[in-house]
C-alpha cells in the first residue's frame, strides 16, 4: 500500500470520526436539535480543531518519510478524479437544498411524507451545510481508494 494510499484511509477514518462527533452534537434521537448559538460555535470551533489535528498527523509522519511521498502523474490523476467527485458532490447537495428551500417556500400548505430537516432552523442549515463538506470529503477519499486498488 502506497503513502498516498495509507493517507487517504486516514483521511477517509477521521473525516467518518469527526463527522460522528458533529453528529452527536448537533442530533438527538435521530432529529437534529435546535442548539444555542454559543454552543453550536464552539462544536464548530471543535470540529476545525479536530479536522487540523487529523491534517496534521499524517504530515508529520508523512515528514520523516519525505522520499515515499513523491507524487507521480498517476497519482496527480488520482487526486484530479478525487477533486472532481467532491466538486460534483457539493453542487448535487447545494441544488437539492436550492429546491428543498424553495419547495418549502412554494408550498407551506403541503406536509412531507418523508422526515426531512427544515432549513429554515440556523442549527439544521449548520449541520445539513457541514455534513455536505464531510460527504463530499468522503467521497474524494473513497474515489482515490478505489482508484489506487483499480490501476495496481
Amino acid at each position: 500500500m502506497s503513502e498516498h494510499e495509507k493517507t487517504a484511509w486516514w483521511s477517509l477514518g477521521s473525516t467518518l470520526l469527526i463527522w460522528l462527533f458533529l453528529a452527536m452534537r448537533f442530533t438527538g434521537d435521530g432529529r437534529i436539535v435546535e442548539l444555542p448559538a454559543g454552543l453550536a460555535l464552539a462544536t464548530y470551533i471543535e470540529m476545525i480543531v479536530l479536522w487540523i489535528v487529523a491534517a496534521v498527523v499524517p504530515a508529520v509522519l508523512a515528514a520523516k518519510h519525505s522520499a515515499a511521498q513523491v507524487r507521480d502523474e498517476r497519482d496527480r490523476a488520482i487526486d484530479a478524479l478525487g477533486d472532481r467527485w467532491e466538486g460534483y458532490v457539493v453542487v448535487i447537495a447545494i441544488n437539492v437544498m436550492v429546491v428543498h428551500l424553495l419547495a418549502r417556500a412554494l408550498y407551506p400548505d403541503r406536509i412531507a411524507s418523508v422526515s426531512i430537516p427544515d432549513l429554515s432552523s440556523t442549527t439544521a442549515l449548520i449541520f445539513v451545510l457541514l455534513t455536505t463538506l464531510f460527504l463530499a470529503n468522503a467521497v474524494k477519499q473513497a474515489v482515490v481508494l478505489w482508484q489506487y486498488r483499480r490501476w495496481r
